[in-house]
């Protein structure tokens, strides 16, 4: 079985090293689909912690009456933090409102001068809330805009935010979906490349083949030199490409990379470096083998 095995790789290595051209161009084919395609999961990757980022910023603000008593606001905050949707929920009382204000505007005099002639605390207590997701909060909104609420709630900002909200949850889906059909496009054409050249190294062998097979190998030795050739053929694709990437992570400096420098393409890769290097080198192995297996099956009577 050993030594079955180790003809296969041979056979497999010689038919590489045979058409070193043609292996070389479809190599390098492979290596620039891996490549736009990590180049792909990586900005995907960055989009979605940007976007992550933003939406921490994003919230609802909801100010109360004046006469709303704090007990009343208490137990809305607590109503709503029993909503699955929500995330947090921040609570301002009318003073610290106030004191954060003056902390804010206290090099304006004309601001300053005006809160102390009105002699009384003129801003809201309000509830600051985050939802987990950016499509909950026209739910929220609307939950908190019932009648049920309505003598204690002055307003909900959900209408000034919307436009951002819809915005940012446009844009997460945009590059979600957006990444995966460009990764299925580079898939796509890096298997016919394969493909096409597994069926050049079977068109070269045919009656090489025939004759194997008139001797009594089996469909599987058969097979074996050409899923090699088409396993070497991803593994170098998949190693290059992954050295590529290394070698932009460890040898150029973040303010070369501009704006990419600044949504953390190094810190990106380098955290997730084990995960990069099983998809680079995992993808071009899985598609050389598939394409090969493929083209066995479709131009072979075996």
């Amino acid at each position: 079985m050993f030594t079955n095995f180790f003809r296969v790789f041979k056979f497999g290595w010689h038919e590489f090293s045979r058409n070193i051209g043609i292996s070389l161009g479809t190599v390098f084919v492979i290596f620039i689909a891996l490549s736009l395609g990590g180049g792909t999961l990586l900005l995907r990757g960055m989009s979605e912690k940007l976007i992550t980022t933003l939406q921490e910023k994003v919230d609802v603000s909801v100010y109360f009456k004046e006469e709303a008593k704090e007990e009343n606001v208490l137990a809305v905050k607590k109503e709503v933090e029993d909503i699955s949707e929500v995330k947090s929920v921040e609570y301002i009382s009318k003073e610290k409102a106030l004191e954060t204000f003056k902390e804010t505007r206290k090099n304006n005099p004309l601001i300053m001068e005006s809160l102390a002639a009105i002699e009384s605390n003129p801003l809201p207590a309000s509830l600051n809330i985050r939802a987990a997701d950016l499509s909950s909060y026209e739910k929220l909104a609307n939950f908190l805009d019932g009648e049920e609420y309505k003598d204690l709630i002055e307003k909900v900002n959900y209408r000034q935010n919307q436009a951002i909200i819809e915005r940012l949850f446009s844009i997460s889906n945009s590059v979600k979906q957006g990444g995966i059909i460009i990764s299925a496009i580079l898939i796509f054409i890096a298997a016919i490349v394969t493909f096409n050249t597994i069926k050049l190294a079977i068109y070269s062998k045919k009656e090489e083949i025939e004759n194997m097979k008139l001797i009594g190998a089996t469909n599987w030795f058969v097979r074996g030199p050409f899923l090699v050739q088409g396993i070497i053929i991803g593994l170098s694709a998949g190693i290059f490409s992954f050295l590529f990437f290394y070698g932009m992570g460890s040898g150029i400096s973040p303010s070369s990379l501009g704006v990419f420098g600044e949504l953390g393409f190094l810190q990106f890769f380098e955290t997730n470096i084990l995960f990069f290097l099983l998809i680079q080198v995992g993808g071009g192995i899985l598609i050389s083998i598939f394409s090969s297996f493929v083209a066995v099956q479709k131009y072979l009577n075996i």
